[in-house]
C-alpha cells in the first residue's frame, strides 16, 4: 500500500497536468490550467452521495473560508463522477469553493488514492464525523438528501464509484507538492484544524449548528 503521506513527485504532477476535469457546467479544463501560477489546496472527495464527504466539504467552507487563506492560495474540491451532480452538491454543502470532477479517475490513479469501503479500524471518529452518527444514520442521510432529491444521479457512473477514496493535496506555486494525505478508509480526511495549520490559514471553530450538518 502506498504511504498515506508520501508527497507527489514532479513527474507525477507533470503527468497530472494533462488530465481533463469538468466543472459544474460540464466545461472541460486540464488540471494543469487549474493549478498554473498559484498555490492550491485540493480536497479530493469520495463519490458525490457520500455523507461523510458532504459534511467535510460543508465544514471546510465554514472553518477555513476563502478569506482565511494565505495570499496567493486557492482551494478546489474535486470529485470522481460526472459534472451532473456538482450543482446540487454545491447547493447542499454551501461550498464557497469551486467544485470540479475527474470522470476518468486518472488523477486518482496518478496520485495513488486508494479504493476501499472499509471504515476506521479503531472506531474513533475524526472531528468532522463527530455528529454524523453510525452507519445506519449516515445511510439514511444519504437517501434523504440524495436519492429522494436527485435520483437521476444514483448510478456510480454519474456520482462516482462507491469505493473510491480521496484525500488532501497542497501544490505550491513552483509546482511541487508540499503535502498529501491519502485516505486510508472512508472516514479519513485530514482534520480541518490540522489542515488549517498546514495551509497557514486561520481556523474558525464550528458552531453547534454547523457541527450538526447535514442532520
Amino acid at each position: 500500500m502506498v504511504d498515506a503521506n508520501q508527497v507527489l513527485t514532479l513527474e507525477e504532477i507533470q503527468q497530472a497536468c494533462n488530465v481533463e476535469l469538468v466543472d459544474k457546467d460540464g466545461t472541460k479544463q486540464t488540471f494543469g490550467d487549474l493549478i498554473k501560477g498559484k498555490r492550491v489546496v485540493l480536497i479530493f472527495i469520495r463519490h458525490f452521495w457520500c455523507t461523510n464527504c458532504q459534511a467535510y466539504t460543508y465544514q471546510f467552507g465554514k472553518s477555513i473560508p476563502p478569506s482565511s487563506l494565505p495570499e496567493g492560495t486557492e482551494a478546489f474540491i474535486i470529485g470522481c463522477g460526472t459534472s451532473s451532480p456538482i450543482p446540487s452538491y454545491l447547493t447542499r454543502t454551501s461550498s464557497p469553493y469551486p467544485i470540479y470532477s475527474c470522470p476518468s479517475l486518472d488523477l486518482h490513479k496518478l496520485f495513488n488514492f486508494g479504493r476501499t469501503l472499509r471504515g476506521s479500524n479503531n472506531g474513533e471518529k475524526k472531528t468532522y464525523m463527530s455528529e454524523l452518527g453510525g452507519g445506519f444514520n449516515r445511510t439514511w442521510l444519504s437517501l434523504k438528501h440524495n436519492l429522494l432529491k436527485t435520483p437521476g444521479h444514483g448510478l456510480e457512473s454519474v456520482r462516482g464509484p462507491n469505493n473510491q477514496n480521496g484525500g488532501e493535496v497542497i501544490i505550491e506555486k513552483d509546482g511541487t507538492c508540499s503535502y498529501i494525505h491519502r485516505m486510508q478508509n472512508t472516514e479519513d480526511h485530514t482534520d480541518l484544524e490540522d489542515l488549517a495549520k498546514i495551509i497557514g490559514a486561520e481556523y474558525t471553530p464550528l458552531s453547534e449548528k454547523d457541527k450538526s450538518y447535514p442532520n
